[in-house]
């Protein structure tokens, strides 16, 4: 019986060539060549393994000499049972392995120190400034780069380090757009934003937002705020009720997460109401002009009051209150005079108004032609109008919605729904207009004016 074959291939970019073995045959040729050699046990199986491994090494020598062409050593047999057969003499090309690049890893930013944890929000803007707020969790420098674009350029700050931030931007240019951020060793601290400073008197075009009762709700209160966002409103009027309980700090870091974005770039103005319960808190957030209590402004051609009635106040004709807001309004010569507070002297709503501060109020708004008086604490919108003055309630800020349980002769419409106010100001015209969270309008009207010191006209 034939003994099986082996076959060794070798392969090189020149040839291909195999090299064939007959067991039997290298047997032969290896007793003849070698002859005293005992060969005895080279049929059993460990012989055969090893001969296996002689045979492998002669053939991987003739397989070289065959490739490179280079003869084999006279000295060494020749195996003649060995044949050579060139089965192929096509180049072949071995592709080279490609190389593994090394991982790029990315540059790590290492993270601030510092978390913003409220704020940026701004206040008290006038034609040439504006206050910049924020609070930190730990103690830093205060910072704010600005500028008309944003490449900023200007830098104001306060060396000492604090979590309660208050800087005030100076030296800015009447009803322009201001760019801000505010840093920590010159790494942003907050992303840009953008406000617009106060315009000077003669102005002719400018708009402002009205809305309060914010508390209590925070999905009705963030609808309204993203309402307000697409009005762009150079300032913001808050008639109170900012929070649930002023005494609460939870509450106000709630207001401040739903209005960040709103507050960032809006200048804010406030009044206490009824649910600040006079907080220390307040007082903190805040930085209103004179005592923050009551205070007035000037805004393009506008004289705006803020007075203190939140059922706390005090308020009456012989109190301090009184007595300085018929002097701030005595002084003025702005052509047109707006006053806001919380509780309304005029009310169809759930708490009606308060006849104790119309009997002390009213006088004081006549005799100097007041236009226009905004008010909260009603959970609603309603526009009522008597003796010369316009009054709006607009407490739809989020707090839950009131219904109308009385008709108040003066008023002129009436609805409950989650709401702003936009007016807009136009020289001696301002168009009022009630906006849901929808962005949908409703009892669109406008005050008009035929000089400055004559009194405004309702216009549909």
């Amino acid at each position: 019986m034939d003994r099986p074959r082996r076959a060794l291939r070798c392969n090189s970019e020149r040839h291909s060539v195999v090299i064939e073995l007959s067991v039997d045959a290298m047997l032969e040729k290896l007793v003849s060549v070698f002859g005293g050699v005992e060969m005895a046990g080279i049929g059993n199986r460990w012989g055969r393994w090893s001969l296996s491994v002689v045979l492998a090494a002669l053939a991987l020598v003739g397989c070289i000499s065959a490739l490179t062409g280079t003869p084999m050593p006279e000295s060494a047999p020749t195996l003649s049972p060995i044949s050579t057969r060139i089965v192929s003499a096509t180049p072949t090309s071995v592709p080279l392995p490609t190389p593994t690049p090394f991982p790029t890893v990315a540059p790590t930013v290492k993270p601030l120190p510092v978390e913003l944890t409220r704020g940026p929000y701004l206040q008290s803007v006038t034609q040439t400034g504006v206050t910049v707020d924020w609070t930190t969790d730990v103690p830093c420098v205060s910072q704010v780069d600005y500028g008309e674009t944003d490449q900023y350029g200007l830098t104001a700050s306060n060396s000492t380090p604090v979590t309660r931030h208050v800087v005030a931007l100076t030296g800015l240019k009447p009803y322009t757009h201001v760019h801000y951020r505010v840093t920590v060793d010159n790494q942003p601290l907050s992303e840009d934003a953008v406000f617009r400073t106060a315009p000077p008197p003669d102005q002719a075009s400018f708009r402002f937002v009205v809305y309060g009762d914010t508390r209590s709700d925070p999905v009705a209160h963030q609808k309204v705020v993203n309402s307000i966002l697409t009005l762009s409103p150079d300032f913001l009027l808050h008639t109170g009720d900012f929070v649930q309980d002023g005494l609460v700090a939870e509450g106000w870091t709630t207001f401040f997460s739903v209005e960040r974005k709103l507050l960032s770039q809006s200048p804010l103005y406030g009044v206490l109401g009824n649910h600040e319960r006079e907080s220390p808190i307040y007082f903190d957030v805040f930085h209103f002009p004179g005592n923050e209590r009551w205070y007035s402004f000037d805004y393009g051609n506008l004289h705006l009051v803020a007075l203190q009635m939140d059922s706390q106040g005090g308020f009456n004709a012989n109190s301090e209150q009184a007595r300085w807001l018929a002097s701030d309004l005595a002084q003025t010569r702005q052509p047109w005079k707006i006053v806001f507070f919380h509780v309304p002297p005029y009310s169809s709503g759930e708490h009606r108004g308060d006849e104790q501060i119309r009997a002390a109020l009213e006088p004081i708004l006549i005799k100097y032609h007041v236009d226009l008086v905004f008010n909260g604490h009603d959970h609603d919108y309603e526009r009522l109008m008597t003796k010369g003055v316009v009054y709006i309630v607009s407490g739809g800020g989020g707090a839950p919605l009131y219904r109308q349980t009385l008709t108040e002769p003066a008023s002129a419409y009436f609805t409950n729904t989650y709401h702003s106010v936009l007016v807009q100001v136009n020289g001696l015209q301002i168009n009022i207009a009630g906006v849901r969270t929808d962005g949908a309008r409703f009892d669109e009207f406008a005050l008009r004016k035929t000089s400055p010191d004559a009194p405004a006209e309702v216009v549909k």
